[in-house]
Formats: C-alpha cells, sequence, structure tokens
C-alpha cells in the first residue's frame, strides 16, 4: 500500500470541488482490496 499515492490522487480532486458557500474544498480517494482507486470530492447546491 502506497500512501503517499494515495493521498496525491485526493488532493487532485480538491481543484474540482465545486464550493460556491462554504469555501472548504474537499478530496478523496476510496482504495478497495483489490488496489482500485475511486476519487471524489464535494458538490454544493442550494
Amino acid at each position: 500500500m502506497d500512501k503517499k499515492k494515495y493521498i496525491e490522487e485526493a488532493n487532485k480532486m480538491l481543484s474540482k470541488a465545486y464550493i460556491p458557500y462554504s469555501k472548504f474544498p474537499v478530496g478523496a480517494a476510496l482504495v478497495t482490496k483489490e488496489g482500485k482507486i475511486y476519487t471524489g470530492c464535494n458538490i454544493e447546491n442550494a
């Protein structure tokens, strides 16, 4: 497991966050036991 790579993947998602209200970007990376990485970010809507 390469934690540094997972953190880098999560950090890439920060720029994709849509945060017009909180101005607080969140990036995430989830790793399966097979090693597949799923990424995501927060999207705000009112």
